[in-house]
């Protein structure tokens, strides 16, 4: 088979744990564009700490999915899918400087506040868990059966068991298990829906802190990007 008549090598499991280094090298370097040089204030502090975490958990990922550690990399999906719901969740505070002055006081979690009145009317709604992903699941619907299938992970469940599974015998009905700190040896490819997740979490999450920054330092690009595009709609 010559070159040209090849199929096209589909990317191996370096080049995605690659991508996702990329992904922070990228949030490093715009969220640096996008801060003042002047001074910040608490949600700015508390939209970098969700940006050191997105960085930690990333870096912490990637060493995982290296020394095949498929169940605690998959905890570090789950722990970052929460860090855009919640980034996402400041835009539905009812005061988000008074909310975010609570959390650095020592408010436990979210689900202590309340959204803002919600366009169009209704009830203010108390920022739970469950809120914050149907609101992220609004725009992004492939977070809720993610954030479902990482759950187990998170919790003690039967899913840490059959990750250890090596071998089955469909005829005696027997497993053959190994008990260890590491996934048994498998191919490459048992990573590269795990780390696509990853990726598309990663990508979201930063797109979300950077959309953040950019609606408070950068409000005029945000108002001018508007309105091009409602003009090209027109």
């Amino acid at each position: 088979m010559t070159e040209e008549n090849s199929p096209p090598l589909r990317p191996t499991l370096k080049h995605r744990l690659e991508s996702i280094e990329e992904l922070e090298q990228e949030l490093v370097a715009k969220a640096h564009e996008m801060l003042p040089n002047g001074a910040v204030n608490i949600v700015d502090f508390f939209i970098l700490g969700a940006t050191q975490r997105t960085l930690s958990q990333s870096r912490g990922f990637r060493t995982l999915i290296e020394t095949k550690n498929f169940p605690s990399a998959t905890i570090l999906l789950r722990t970052q899918i929460d860090t855009a719901m919640r980034i996402n969740g400041l835009t539905m505070m009812g005061d988000i400087e008074a909310d975010v002055q609570r959390l650095f006081k020592g408010e436990r979690t979210f689900d202590r506040l309340m959204s803002g009145t919600p366009v169009g009317g209704g009830k203010p709604e108390r920022l739970t868990d469950a809120f914050l992903k149907r609101k992220l699941a609004e725009d992004h619907p492939w977070i809720e059966p993610l954030y479902a299938q990482t759950s187990d992970f998170v919790h003690l469940s039967f899913r840490h068991l059959f990750t250890a599974i090596v071998d089955t015998n469909s005829e005696t009905r027997m497993a053959t298990l190994a008990i260890s700190g590491t996934d048994p040896k498998q191919d490459e490819t048992v990573y590269y829906e795990v780390c696509d997740a990853f990726f598309r979490v990663s990508q979201l999450t930063s797109t979300t802190i950077l959309a953040m920054l950019m609606m408070r330092h950068q409000r005029d690009r945000v108002i001018a990007a508007a309105a091009a595009r409602a003009d090209g709609g027109e």
